[in-house]
């Protein structure tokens, strides 16, 4: 039995047009011209590789973080349209106490224009953090933009794997 939760995509706006376009030009480049060209059996392969490279891509730029239990472990996941496509597990040991520590982050646009040549979004982070207890040590778990979605995070950790939510508090004694 696993037991999910998908929690939000994993690039921005920004990143996922520059997936698509900057680093898909080459790729679509290709493709329009292999289509123009009378091709060979090999050529039809060569063009296919390319068609399916770049759907990858836009596959990976419509992926979603989430997190995922199996059979009492805890994984982090890779969803696209809410399948699992890849999951790393996640080190428990000594982590019984979960927090949500806020931060200011600050991601640079790769687009500039002469008002602002370096413009750069400000955003709040929402990074949903294992501790000890002690909270002498931290693992942060992931890193969200939505604070409703780090309290339902919150909620699935507390539920699925008996960890208690405190305030974030180190005791160096």
């Amino acid at each position: 039995m696993s037991n999910n939760i998908i929690l939000e995509s994993r690039f921005t706006t920004h990143q996922k047009t520059h997936l698509i376009l900057s680093i898909g030009a080459p790729f679509i480049l290709v493709i329009f011209l292999l289509i123009r060209l009378d091709l060979t059996y090999l050529g039809s392969l060569v063009l296919l590789l390319f068609i399916i490279s770049y759907s990858a891509i836009i596959c990976l730029a419509f992926t979603k973080t989430g997190l995922l239990k199996k059979r009492d472990k805890l994984y982090r996941g890779l969803y696209f349209a809410k399948k699992l496509i890849l999951k790393k597990k996640i080190d428990l040991t000594n982590k019984s106490k979960v927090s949500i520590l806020k931060f200011k982050r600050n991601q640079k646009m790769a687009w500039f224009s002469a008002a602002k040549p370096d413009l750069a979004l400000e955003y709040n982070a929402f990074d949903v953090t294992l501790l000890n207890d002690k909270h002498t040590q931290k693992k942060m778990l992931v890193s969200l933009s939505n604070k409703d979605i780090s309290k339902k995070t919150v909620e699935y950790l507390e539920t699925n794997f008996s960890m208690k939510f405190e305030i974030y508090s180190p005791d160096f004694s």
